[in-house]
């Protein structure tokens, strides 16, 4: 373990746990842990120790193999307080005589090595003592050989395993010159004195990894109670970090894509849409009410990491490339550091910023300029919620409508997305709001809000919700939108956008919660596009969400599940929890009231309601 490269990715699995809300006081000691997982500690004495084909390193071979002594497929784990180094070997200890073996003695099985990790005081580097040795026979059942054979195979194997270290001070230095650029330039000295005092400290052995504590002096420290009322941005700050949002978004993107690359269950799946969908809406939400603060950004970034973090853990090993492997453990170690600097950033004042998210890439092997917030559509993030059992990422069937995410997406394909043409201005015009003829014209948007439910609902929706979805899409295009495509602007024809600026067309598909998903031009511009992709929506959150707990909204009636799936149509995954207090309490949000009353008006065909709207009477 001797590459400059693998100590710099390795410097970024550090895992920083500070115990408690509240950071010691003032020149306390806290432990920054340098957390190593034993598959990640395997894969590295393998490739340092082990570099053979088949993980395997031939200690010795003289004598045309006449004495041999090779050890393979190392396998590391904990036990009763130990490293437990498992191992396959094979030798044989003979004479070689003019090309002959004589007095050979030969024997294949395991031995297993117990050992105490210890750190080489300033230099960094983590080593292991052998304490005490084991041989498994074949069937892995204790097993004893002769001392002669025995004296030949223990001093080389434990000189040879005993000689290895993990070199940790590169990776401790590189750490100090990460992190200080987060921290900002008014507090740099005490950050300096901070991680300047860092030194080795105990190492703990724990059934799922190896913590080698740093032992840091901290001087500063948060005082809760001086905190004072969140800051909201406007002007020039909010442009700034709307920007620094959109970069934010652009690698949790990312991030999902190549989570959704890996072999998941349907519940992990789920939990990648929703980080997606929680962590746009949100931001969505906030910026509409100006509500943003300075820390948004890594407000998020904890809330997301704190979800995602199991399904990297459970699925990072996956990876046959040593490179791409070091490079997401140096993604989960510098997201994992995230969630403690979420507690150190009152205290310095820490910030994420387009610099750090930068550097995150680079950790996934990522081109930086992924960050510049690209409106095409994203075949691997089309690919996620479409969850394709031919694509071999299907570990489990998904329940209820498991052909529902098959064919969300079936119409915007990447290639179907970007070769279709846009509608020439003559379609256009042709959904102009009339002056005159409204009934006529209501009756045209209908049949392309029907023929849309028609595609949806015969694949999607269950029995015994067909009837409620059906008036549900007719409710929801008059409530967001009056039954508009377009409108009139500045004497010209322009497609309908809402009063935040970010949802478009009839159904008011939100661009930002949908990009990469949807073709954005189209959704503006194509009125029959933006139907269907408001038609899949509405499915997705009442098939996901709305039907995800039958014990929770089995009493609902048609129009409280209307309610329900519009709720989250506008407010994300969030307002399924939302709605339900709402309704339980029978404490509405105006936009509740206005939906339910125009699903009323659906179920009772009054379109004259619908007129009145468009005519603005």
């Amino acid at each position: 373990m001797h590459h400059h490269t693998k100590y710099r990715l390795l410097l970024f699995f550090i895992v920083l746990v500070v115990s408690g809300s509240v950071l010691p006081a003032m020149g306390q000691t806290v432990q920054l842990p340098i957390t190593l997982e034993y598959p990640l500690l395997q894969r590295l004495v393998t490739n340092s120790a082990f570099p053979e084909p088949g993980a395997r390193t031939t200690l010795v071979n003289e004598g045309n193999g006449c004495i041999y002594l090779a050890l393979s497929e190392p396998v590391i784990s904990e036990a009763s307080g130990l490293v437990r180094l498992e191992m396959k070997i094979t030798a044989q200890a003979g004479t070689p005589l003019s090309g002959s073996c004589f007095g050979s003695l030969s024997w294949q099985g395991f031995l297993v090595l117990y050992q105490q990790p210890y750190i080489t005081g300033e230099t960094w580097q983590l080593r292991f003592t052998t304490n005490r040795t084991e041989l498994l026979g074949a069937n892995r059942r204790p097993e004893q050989i002769s001392q002669i054979l025995w004296n030949f195979i223990e001093p080389r194997v434990i000189a040879y395993l005993d000689s290895l270290s993990v070199d940790l001070k590169v990776p401790v230095e590189d750490l100090k010159n990460f992190l200080l650029p987060l921290f900002p330039h008014q507090v740099a000295h005490d950050t300096e004195k901070m991680l300047d005092s860092m030194q080795p400290g105990t190492i703990d052995i724990r059934p799922d990894h190896i913590r080698v504590d740093i032992l840091a002096e901290v001087e500063k420290v948060f005082d809760p109670e001086s905190q004072a009322e969140p800051q909201y941005l406007a002007g020039a700050d909010l442009e700034h970090l709307v920007v620094l949002w959109e970069n934010w978004d652009s690698m949790l993107t990312h991030v999902v894509t190549l989570l959704a690359r890996e072999l998941l269950n349907a519940d992990e799946r789920q939990i990648l849409v929703d980080v997606l969908l929680q962590t746009r809406h949100r931001f969505v939400e906030d910026l509409a009410d100006k509500t943003i603060t300075h820390d948004f950004v890594r407000e998020q970034f904890v809330e997301a990491w704190q979800q995602l973090s199991p399904i990297f853990r459970n699925h990072l090993y996956d990876k046959k490339s040593n490179s791409q492997l070091l490079g997401y453990l140096a993604f989960v170690s510098s997201s994992d550091a995230l969630l403690v600097f979420d507690k150190l950033g009152p205290t310095f004042g820490l910030e994420i910023s387009r610099n750090g998210l930068i550097r995150l890439m680079q950790m996934l092997q990522a081109d930086s300029s992924l960050l510049q917030y690209p409106q095409k559509t994203d075949p691997e993030l089309q690919k996620l919620f479409q969850t394709n059992p031919q694509t071999g990422n299907i570990k489990a069937p998904l329940s209820n409508s498991s052909t529902f995410l098959e064919s969300i997406f079936e119409l915007f394909s990447p290639t179907t997305a970007m070769a279709a043409e846009l509608p020439t201005f003559q379609e256009i015009l042709k959904w102009q709001v009339p002056k005159k003829n409204i009934d006529r014209y209501i009756g045209r948007v209908d049949s392309v809000i029907q023929k849309a439910l028609k595609q949806t609902i015969a694949k999607t929706i269950p029995r015994q919700q067909k009837t409620m979805f059906k008036q549900l899409i007719p409710a929801l295009a008059w409530q967001e939108s009056c039954y508009r495509q377009f409108v009139i602007r500045d004497n010209k024809l322009m497609y309908l956008l809402s009063y935040n600026q970010s949802s478009v067309g009839l159904m008011q598909v939100n661009e930002r919660v949908w990009r990469g998903i949807y073709n954005r031009e189209r959704l503006r511009w194509d009125i029959n596009y933006n139907s269907r992709a408001g038609c899949k929506i509405a499915a997705l959150y009442l098939t996901k969400y709305g039907l995800r707990d039958p014990k929770k909204t089995r009493t609902l009636t048609q129009p409280q599940m209307a309610g329900l799936v519009y709720a989250m149509y506008n407010g994300g995954p969030s307002q399924y929890s939302k709605y339900l207090a709402r309704l339980k309490n029978k404490d509405f949000y105006q936009s509740d009231t206005l939906f339910n009353q125009k699903y009323k008006w659906v179920v009772s065909d009054q379109d004259k309601m619908l007129s009145k709207c468009l005519t603005g009477s």
